[in-house]
């Protein structure tokens, strides 16, 4: 959906809620909100992938890969490198370099809008779409609760609290950028590659009053690494890995066998589903 007329249009038949092109400016929306029905919701995409392509267009994936963009499985081949190939030299490919790592003449940035979402409501925006297909339960877990504490705070006219805001930066993502909101962006050409530098070690099953948790193995790590703890209505904090046992109770320094279960002494009490994770640098190199 990319203008006004055509958004009327859709409530006119019926539609509640629009979803709006993400190549679309602030102003943009602004004007769609003032020139169509105030019942009818509107959303537009605010965090997640941004597309080579205009919004719904793109048959890449599905020309290269059998894999339908526009039914979700959007195999991204905007991201991969590419190669020049010269039509009378078959198989001769000429790499054309932007650094050393090698060149992505399709790629862009991530969406990240998690620190404009008081520019977003000003412009009439009812609704924000994250990103979710093929995510893991821990990015959407993260980056709808950083989201929805903002949203919270902006619109009740508080400063949203920093430590929501950095949680984007603790799920894998590429490089951040605000889109089309206030502007052209400009193409991005430099590696596509995942920033991947948090892994989860281990969920929270239980934990009683005192701190001691019951967890199980996602990833290995060691009594005495420096971890931190995110989950529901939780704020993130940090701690230090002690106390580590089986579930017969003999010390345990280095859990390594996944999905098994161990005690864990937190600072204080979580509850249950609890994520622990330690900083590590896990991009692709």
């Amino acid at each position: 959906m990319a203008n006004y007329a055509c958004a009327q249009a859709w409530f006119d038949l019926g539609a509640q809620r629009v979803v709006l092109a993400r190549e679309l400016s602030l102003e943009e929306i602004r004007v769609i909100r003032q020139k169509t029905s105030p019942e009818l919701e509107i959303e537009t995409f605010g965090h997640g992938a941004m597309c080579v392509s205009y919004s719904g267009r793109c048959l890449l994936s599905n020309y290269m890969t059998g894999r339908d963009s526009n039914r979700g499985e959007c195999a991204q081949p905007c991201r991969y490198r590419y190669a020049l190939m010269e039509e009378k030299r078959p198989g001769e490919f000429f790499p054309v370099f932007e650094d050393e790592q090698g060149t992505y003449i399709l790629n862009s940035r991530d969406m990240c809008m998690i620190d404009h979402l008081g520019d977003l409501m000003d412009a009439g925006v009812d609704c924000i779409k994250i990103e979710g297909r093929a995510k893991s339960a821990y990015y959407a877990a993260i980056v709808t609760g950083a989201y929805r504490h903002c949203i919270d705070d902006v619109f009740a006219g508080r400063q949203p609290d920093p430590v929501w805001q950095d949680e984007t930066e603790h799920v894998s993502h590429r490089v951040y950028s605000t889109g089309f909101y206030y502007g052209q962006p400009g193409q991005y050409t430099q590696d596509s590659r995942y920033i991947r530098s948090w892994q989860i070690v281990a969920k929270v099953e239980s934990c009683d009053e005192t701190g001691l948790a019951l967890c199980s193995l996602n990833n290995k790590f060691r009594q005495g690494d420096a971890l931190e703890a995110v989950g529901p209505d939780l704020r993130p904090f940090p701690f230090t890995a002690e106390d580590l046992r089986d579930e017969s109770g003999a010390p345990l320094p280095e859990p390594r066998t996944p999905q098994m279960r161990f005690t864990l002494r937190l600072p204080k009490p979580v509850p249950p589903c609890t994520l622990l994770r330690r900083a590590v640098d896990l991009s692709a190199k």
